[in-house]
């Protein structure tokens, strides 16, 4: 787990209880201590979260754009809350290059995924798609 000793809080939520709302913008991260989370856009459960560790908000941090989805309590949550993620993040670079790894690691499953699914059902994604996964200008 990240070392946000000097700059976290710790809080429980309940379940039910909405930690980060889809198009608001908190500039601020979590990591799971413990209990399970879904992420949900667009109205679609799109994932769970249940590993401790795991960090969650930082895509609309490093974008500064608001939050592309809501993450809920399924169970009752204990989360590390880091508020002024942006600022947390310029002053621990080790935090950052983490954070580096596991968007990284999301991307090289996301491709993955979409790889299986073309060979599976024989959609046929246009290169460009595809190429443009990595492209962070899109």
């Amino acid at each position: 787990m990240p070392d946000t000793s000097d700059h976290f809080n710790q809080q429980q939520f309940p379940s039910g209880a909405v930690l980060i709302p889809e198009g608001g913008k908190l500039n601020t991260m979590f990591v799971l201590r413990s209990g399970e989370l879904e992420v949900v856009r667009d109205g679609v459960v799109v994932t769970t979260i249940r590993q401790p560790g795991t960090i969650f908000g930082e895509m609309s941090v490093l974008l500064d754009s608001p939050h592309s989805a809501t993450v809920r309590a399924v169970t009752s949550v204990e989360v590390f809350v880091i508020p002024d993620a942006i600022r947390v993040l310029e002053q621990r670079p080790t935090l950052l290059l983490q954070i580096a790894r596991l968007l990284a690691k999301r991307v090289s499953n996301t491709t993955a995924a979409l790889v299986a699914a073309e060979r599976e059902s024989g959609l046929v994604l246009p290169n460009e798609a595809v190429a443009t996964l990595g492209d962070p200008r899109v």
